[in-house]
């Protein structure tokens, strides 16, 4: 494993949790939106899901560069969170509750994308890119 996989691996493991904390974010805004109408800010919300959407393109774009770094992504940020919430729902839970340094809003929303199947969808749209990633070097 070659010095620039390593950072690759470590830029993807950073940013992809920002990119889900955002789409995941923006898309409990725009859910709480739709219920009580014009009372909240939907362009913020709306700029919260574009933002996380860019930079999960990002990290699926990543795979060109470097595709063990976006694999591992995948794996770690959502596709093992994906099928330990299926496996653990309560577990899932309390470890999100457990984590320190995020709102109450912050953590309904990662509720919300591990409830309705988001992490384990964007891990494996991200793990289908970093194998591309990888045919594409072959």
């Amino acid at each position: 494993m070659t010095g620039g996989t390593l950072v690759g691996i470590l830029f993807t493991l950073v940013v992809t949790p920002v990119g889900i904390a955002l789409a995941a974010k923006g898309g409990a805004d725009i859910r709480y939106w739709v219920i009580v109408g014009h009372v909240t800010d939907r362009w913020t919300a709306a700029l919260e899901i574009l933002g996380g959407s860019v930079l999960l393109l990002l990290i699926a774009a990543f795979a060109t560069f470097s595709p063990a770094a976006t694999i591992v992504a995948s794996l770690v940020w959502g596709v093992f969170p994906g099928i330990l919430h299926i496996l653990f729902p309560e577990d899932t839970f309390r470890l999100i509750n457990d984590l320190p340094l995020i709102d109450n809003a912050m953590k309904v929303a990662l509720h919300a994308w591990a409830t309705n199947g988001f992490a384990l969808i964007s891990g494996f749209m991200l793990l289908g890119a970093g194998f591309v990633g990888v045919l594409r070097r072959k």
